[in-house]
């Protein structure tokens, strides 16, 4: 049987662990090794993760894939986020360059981060 693929869209560890959890009685062993790799990467919750996907998109004008990449490392300096986004040829002139907005991105991780270790 042919599957086709209706809609595509790129998830974070956390939002895959929450889907994986859900449904954690019915999955196989790859599955069950994907949710335990999620629930030891995760580094925040699928909630932050989704608001941090959302101001990253709004506030850097970054597409969801380039957020996600973010959310699933959460970059603490500026030379680990060059790293994250040196894969990303639309962003080497214009955000790779600039210190201000790599140091405002950094500083939005560091918000969803300390949000989580007050929970």
């Amino acid at each position: 049987m042919v599957r086709k693929i209706i809609s595509q869209t790129p998830l974070s560890l956390p939002e895959v662990k929450e889907i994986l959890e859900e449904r954690e009685a019915k999955l196989d062993s790859i599955q069950l090794r994907v949710l335990e790799y999620t629930r030891k990467f995760s580094k925040v919750s699928a909630d932050k993760a989704r608001e941090m996907i959302n101001e990253l998109m709004d506030k850097f004008n970054l597409t969801r894939e380039e957020a996600v990449q973010i959310v699933n490392i959460c970059p603490t300096t500026i030379e680990e986020l060059r790293s994250v986004l040196s894969g990303y040829k639309r962003l080497v002139s214009f955000l790779l360059f600039s210190e201000e907005k790599l140091n405002e991105i950094v500083e939005v991780v560091k918000k969803y981060l300390l949000q989580e270790k007050v929970k």
